[in-house]
């Protein structure tokens, strides 16, 4: 089938994070057909291979889209695919499932992982363990999964860091017994108003995200939450930055007499890829041959190559060619398309 073809069927499947059934059993059918065979672990990760021996390369892409996409409604012309302007399109990442699926039509002997929840924090692919990789030698790993044009390598991304925090106070009546209360929001206020949010420094940014607590106005609030994302391309600032978060929790809790519960979770690791990385130079000469000059750049978005190289894969993530991903305004130019089919394919033949 032409990729058009492809693009045109998985689009209206739906993929919410963790419910991606209908497009895992679309994957599995076509390759199968292709004559490939498929391992998958306790949470639904698809690797398909035809052969264990051998050095090989690996496309990955994941399965899930954002809640908006999940049941897109998908307009076309000559030149995009996009949507009426009330969801997004999902091409982030069915535009990449599609290439790999064309690449595969040829039955190459590679390599194709299918991730769960990408969308979620890469959730799916940090269940992935270097068992499931078992038994294959794998020279190059290439995940598709970033906007921009076609040709455009992600050399450097950063870790990721999440903090939620409650804090617990003491309830009683505002107009009565104010003073015999701990309110939990002035507490939180105090911490939040000593941490610093929204681009630290030229590698690390941090956002408060969520602050809720639900209540009555004449009662002294006696429990509220809120939590934090931190980024960084440093593991030493991402740590420092996530310390400062806690540390200005507990105190506030301690200066106010209110009990603090924190939990502190990595997402993922950080990765930079160097000029000689085996990975790029396949990369380069692949996409070369497809008549495009590379690109390379940093991003602030993390995938599951960030998880893939904390495996010990030679992992990096190239431009799909997807505009406006997660928002009303998706689209997806088709020469971009072509492109990403041609590319993956080149990247098998090297």
């Amino acid at each position: 089938m032409e990729i058009y073809e492809y693009l045109r069927e998985l689009l209206p499947i739906p993929s919410l994070s963790w419910k991606e059934d209908g497009i895992s059993a679309y994957v599995i059918s076509r390759m199968s057909e292709f004559g490939y065979v498929f391992r998958d672990d306790s949470i639904g990760n698809l690797l398909f291979y035809r052969s264990l021996r051998g050095p090989k390369v690996m496309l990955a892409t994941h399965m899930d889209t954002v809640a908006l996409a999940n049941e897109p409604h998908v307009l076309e012309n000559d030149e995009y695919f996009y949507t009426d302007g009330r969801t997004a399109l999902g091409a982030d990442d069915k535009a990449s499932i599609a290439a790999l699926l064309k690449a595969a039509e040829s039955s190459p002997d590679a390599l194709f992982l299918f991730t769960r929840a990408e969308e979620t924090g890469c959730q799916g692919s940090a269940k992935l363990t270097p068992d499931f990789f078992r038994d294959f030698d794998i020279k190059a790993v290439f995940v598709l999964d970033a906007s921009g044009e076609v040709g455009t390598a992600i050399t450097a991304a950063p870790g990721k860091d999440v903090i939620d925090i409650t804090i617990t106070g003491k309830a009683a009546h505002a107009g009565f017994a104010p003073e015999s209360g701990i309110n939990a929001i002035q507490t939180a206020a105090v911490a939040i108003s000593r941490t610093a949010t929204g681009r630290i420094d030229e590698e690390t940014t941090c956002n408060l995200g969520t602050l809720m607590a639900p209540g009555s106005i004449n009662v002294v609030p006696d429990k509220a939450t809120y939590s934090y994302e931190v980024r960084s391309q440093s593991d030493e600032k991402r740590i420092k930055k996530t310390e400062e978060i806690i540390y200005n929790a507990e105190h506030a809790a301690i200066e106010s007499g209110a009990k603090c519960e924190i939990s502190r979770k990595t997402l993922y690791l950080p990765y930079s890829v160097t000029a000689d990385d085996a990975s790029l130079l396949i990369a380069e000469k692949a996409i070369e041959a497809i008549g495009r000059k590379m690109v390379v750049k940093s991003t602030s978005g993390g995938s599951d190559t960030n998880n893939l190289r904390t495996l010990g894969l030679d992992a990096i993530t190239l431009s799909v060619g997807y505009e406006n991903p997660h928002s009303v305004n998706e689209r997806m130019p088709k020469k971009e398309l072509e492109a990403l089919a041609k590319l993956a394919s080149s990247l098998l033949s090297l």
